[in-house]
């Protein structure tokens, strides 16, 4: 998907998921208190790291690799759930010895940094088990809880705002009980961790791929990893199935400190950086044109300091 479109898919997972965790909470945990407010607190954060994990493992695999994306989502939805529980007892503890309700939002704040982090720790464990360099994925890990933080701050604030705001006015009309102006401040809350999550991943992105031409042209993919593969096996990176010019895995782009390097893996077609063969490693520069059989992608990077 283009990045437009995830960050439009973050927002929307992140206020569906926070709607299903009120949805739960509302259900499971009715009675005031401390403990209480922690188990809403985990559904809530349940909820929008299980949407959220399960967009960014298909934005990273295909619906084949069952186990990979499992394996994603659950550590995602583990981290997050630990992050909506804290929140939940943080806030509320603050809320009990102060009496402002407006500290609620540091609670959501620890809420949102902890999903927002929850995207990025299995690559950087992944990282570690391979040995391999984890500046990539810990650029993802900081990037997720910077929006994640943000988002907590932006959607807490508003949840306190509208929470009040809406009890006013609902408290003089007649309402369905599942339309509470909680579950409004707990979509708004999840919709703004989600909108931020996915604008810090896409704004603070160090290097990307663009599909132009062949297997779903639009794609858009940011380079997280040390190692990147190209081809049409189903474990690539990326993805090109259908033209049968690609092999299974064609060409690969490894990181070696802030040079991306591509290399052909020995294909008979060959893969062409600006229309000239590659015949041994070749480091990117943004905007240059790879191809690779019928297709084609746009590598781009952020400038660089010097």
């Amino acid at each position: 998907m283009s990045f437009r479109l995830f960050i439009y898919y973050c927002a929307l997972c992140g206020g569906a998921g926070a709607f299903g965790g009120w949805a739960l909470g509302r259900w499971l945990a009715r009675s005031p208190g401390v403990f209480n407010s922690g188990l809403k607190g985990l559904f809530l954060g349940l909820g929008i790291a299980l949407l959220l994990g399960l967009l960014d493992a298909l934005w990273v695999y295909s619906l084949r690799r069952v186990f990979a994306v499992f394996s994603r989502v659950l550590l995602a939805v583990v981290i997050g759930s630990a992050g909506g529980l804290l929140g939940g007892i943080v806030g509320q503890l603050l809320v009990n010895q102060w009496n402002k309700d407006y500290l609620l939002v540091a609670g959501w704040v620890l809420t949102g940094l902890l999903i927002g982090v929850s995207l990025g720790v299995f690559d950087l464990l992944a990282a570690l088990a391979r040995n391999q360099e984890t500046r990539g994925p810990m650029r993802k890990t900081l990037n997720g809880l910077i929006g994640g933080a943000f988002g907590g701050i932006l959607g807490g604030v508003i949840y306190v705002l509208a929470d009040g705001r809406l009890k006013a006015f609902f408290e003089s009309k007649p309402y369905d009980a599942l339309w509470t102006p909680s579950s409004w401040g707990f979509v708004i809350l999840g919709m703004c961790i989600g909108l931020l999550i996915g604008l810090a991943q896409v704004i603070l992105k160090e290097a990307w791929l663009k599909v132009e031409a062949g297997f779903r042209p639009g794609r858009e993919q940011i380079l997280s990893k040390q190692v990147i593969t190209i081809g049409r096996a189903e474990r690539c990176d990326i993805g090109l199935f259908g033209d049968a010019q690609v092999e299974k895995v064609h060409c690969k782009i490894v990181r070696k400190g802030d040079d991306y390097i591509l290399t052909d893996e020995g294909t008979a077609s060959g893969t062409y950086v600006n229309d000239e063969r590659v015949d041994g490693p070749r480091t990117l520069r943004s905007g240059d044109r790879i191809r690779l059989g019928r297709c084609v992608l746009r590598f781009g990077e952020r400038a660089k300091r010097r």
